[in-house]
């Protein structure tokens, strides 16, 4: 899912939802979060968000793919790519067996890192984020989506 932007109004729209989405995910616990953005529709848009957000510049000539393993409570996986291109990004449900990068980690967890609730340094030490393959993408994370922190 590839979502584009319309000018400026885009922009402080895309702030103020990432504000909302961490005021809830701050007040939320992990099975609130799971039923609200842990169904197919919830990742759809908080994935579709990611590319979106998407700059070129953070990604730093990287292109390829990036799957994400979300664990349910449940013990259900979630499984979505992104395709990071030179321009753009799309993402999608799925499996991208040649990811240059893999990130595991709770779905909660995920909203909350999403959200910028959860520092992904602190998730990596305390074993709740798993990360495979090129750690210097992993790095690029942050600024190639517009995320507060990199992984």
């Amino acid at each position: 899912m590839r979502l584009g932007s319309s000018g400026p109004l885009s922009g402080r729209a895309a702030a103020r939802g990432r504000v909302a989405l961490g005021a809830f995910a701050r007040r939320s616990d992990d099975r609130r979060l799971e039923r609200t953005i842990g169904g197919r529709a919830g990742l759809r848009i908080v994935f579709g968000a990611l590319a979106w957000r998407f700059d070129p510049a953070g990604a730093e000539g990287f292109t390829g793919a990036l799957q994400f393993e979300l664990l349910g409570m449940d013990g259900r996986r979630r499984s979505w790519m992104v395709e990071v291109g030179a321009t753009a990004a799309r993402s999608r449900p799925g499996t991208a067996p040649d990811a240059a990068l893999v990130v595991k980690l709770g779905l909660a967890d995920f909203a909350r890192l999403v959200a910028g609730d959860l520092d992904p340094g602190k998730a990596l030490l305390m074993g709740r984020l798993d990360v495979e393959g090129d750690v210097n993408v992993a790095l690029r994370l942050g600024p190639m989506f517009g995320l507060q922190r990199a992984l």
